[in-house]
């Protein structure tokens, strides 16, 4: 169940040959625009590390880590004309759950706060609170998982994209 709402992934990338650049490659994609080459804007990766069997690059600001999730990033040599890789989103699944405990705090103090609210929620008989709690639990507890477990395989599939279209370059 740990591995289910871990905000990191493993794969392997079928590439056929595998040129003896491709770490030159990918590391030229990430210098040039990792999603579009030629923009960095809102993409903006460095290469951490690299040599003829290993590269690993990561978001260096703030909007990168927020808008894409390609957070870290490892591709290592594997064999048979494969690529294998390790990515995480640490950073973004941290900034999910900041935002999502951050209007679910918005929202309480707005109820608590604002005349008439705590009225309008207890309108609804004994279900107004419970039914209010229950939500906030829910977006600020249990929604930002659900989107790690969501992201996990749109950031997969965006990595083994990048790759595919930098090695065969």
């Amino acid at each position: 169940m740990l591995s289910l709402l871990s905000p990191a992934y493993d794969g392997s990338i079928e590439v056929g040959t595998l040129p003896a650049d491709w770490t030159e490659r990918v590391g030229r994609r990430v210098e040039t625009g990792l999603l579009m080459p030629g923009s960095r804007r809102r993409a903006n990766y460095v290469v951490r590390s690299k040599s003829a069997d290993f590269v690993s690059f990561a978001a260096d600001d703030f909007w990168t880590v927020y808008n894409v999730g390609l957070n870290d990033v490892e591709l290592r040599r594997a064999d048979g004309g494969h690529i294998a890789y390790h990515g995480s989103f640490t950073r973004w699944a941290a900034y999910a759950a900041i935002q999502g405990l951050g209007i679910v705090s918005a929202v309480l103090i707005a109820v608590l706060l604002i005349p008439g609210a705590r009225a309008e929620v207890a309108s609804y008989g004994g279900w107004g609170w419970p039914v209010l709690i229950s939500l906030l639990a829910f977006f600020g507890l249990v929604w930002p998982r659900v989107l790690v477990v969501m992201h996990r395989r749109f950031a997969s599939r965006t990595l083994e994209r990048v790759v595919r279209e930098a090695v065969a370059t």
